[in-house]
């Protein structure tokens, strides 16, 4: 048997940690009895073809080339882009958010009415907390 297969251990223990998970929701969240992935761990063992499988389904970001081998990236590629722009786009949504949310203010403020109103309410909230 190759060395890098003796490394899969180390490879299975980081999914674990950069998924916050323990042992234990691993094993169940893949599918395997308890404390088969703990041992294997514990003994720096090699895994089996079934669990590697059940790994790559149940984690499809996962790189399958870096799982068995640990050459290339942990990720996929089309995965790490995501983790990327996914930040990028909440920071944008919230930023729109806020932006609508100002500019509807500012359109209901500028009837007379409603101004009124929204004063009076703010008026007596503030009563209220004195």
């Amino acid at each position: 048997m190759s060395d890098f297969i003796d490394d899969t251990y180390k490879r299975v223990e980081k999914i674990i940690r950069d998924n916050n998970l323990k042992i234990k929701s691993f094993e169940d969240l893949i599918g395997v009895s308890n404390n088969s992935i703990g041992t294997s761990i514990r003994r720096k063992a090699s895994f089996k073809s079934n669990v590697l499988n059940k790994i790559l389904i149940s984690f499809p970001e996962i790189n399958p080339t870096w799982l068995l081998t640990g050459k290339e990236e942990m990720l996929l590629k089309s995965k790490q882009e995501n983790l990327l722009i996914e930040p990028d786009l909440e920071y944008k949504k919230s930023t729109l958010n806020k932006e609508i949310k100002e500019r509807l203010i500012e359109l209901l403020l500028k009837d007379n009415e409603i101004k009124e109103i929204v004063t009076s309410h703010f008026t007596e909230i503030i009563e209220e907390l004195k």
